[in-house]
């Protein structure tokens, strides 16, 4: 009988010492797991932290034109804009420029000219757009979708030059000492509307700085 309490008192404590192993065993597991999730979590924070700041840095040098391509498609831009906006005001500039009658009228009736274009443009280019839409909701081939995307530039790019043309015309019917005064004019706004630009990025910048 002693023996046989022994015996059973002996089997008690191995299969207490042997849950008590198996017990810390799970524990180290979950442990390790636990630590592993927390690692991976943390890696992945960091990367998407990195890419957003990355991001900001990008956007951020972007609209303070320090990007050199960023910077030469901006003056760009400004240029053809310019040609627009001269198209758009010269012929209501009479006082400033000291215009003639005459002149006021040629240049209203290549100021129409104009509009008359880029209407018919405008829904060239819409048309193009549609299909290009059609093209993408069809799963058409890269090619397709590449020669429609270019179409689409190619007619944004007429419009461009119609402005450009019209603008030379526009000037041809200025004398000598009204191109230098509406050079100085557009140059003055040019400047403005590049500071504007310019301050509108810092803008964005700091503000994205502070959301970081």
């Amino acid at each position: 009988m002693k023996k046989m309490k022994k015996l059973v008192i002996i089997t008690t404590a191995l299969l207490f010492m042997a849950g008590y192993t198996a017990s810390a065993q799970m524990m180290g597991q979950n442990n390790n797991q636990n630590q592993k999730q927390g690692m991976m979590m943390q890696n992945s924070g960091m990367m998407k932290g990195g890419m957003m700041q990355s991001g900001g840095m990008m956007q951020g040098m972007m609209n303070n034109g320090m990007c050199p391509m960023c910077g030469q498609m901006m003056n760009q831009n400004m240029l053809m804009k310019k040609y627009g906006m001269m198209v758009n005001r010269l012929p209501n500039m009479q006082q400033q420029l000291s215009l003639t009658d005459d002149q006021v009228n040629q240049l209203f009736d290549l100021q129409t000219g104009f509009k008359k274009q880029q209407l018919d443009y405008q829904s060239e280019l819409r048309k193009k757009q549609m299909k290009l839409n059609s093209l993408l909701a069809d799963n058409a081939s890269a090619s397709q979708v590449k020669n429609q995307m270019e179409a689409c530039s190619e007619t944004k790019t007429d419009m461009k030059v119609a402005a450009y043309e019209t603008a030379g015309k526009m000037k041809a019917v200025l004398t000598n000492d009204q191109k230098e005064q509406l050079k100085n004019m557009m140059m003055q706004q040019g400047g403005m509307m590049k500071g504007g630009m310019i301050n509108q990025g810092q803008g964005r910048m700091m503000q994205n700085q502070n959301n970081q």
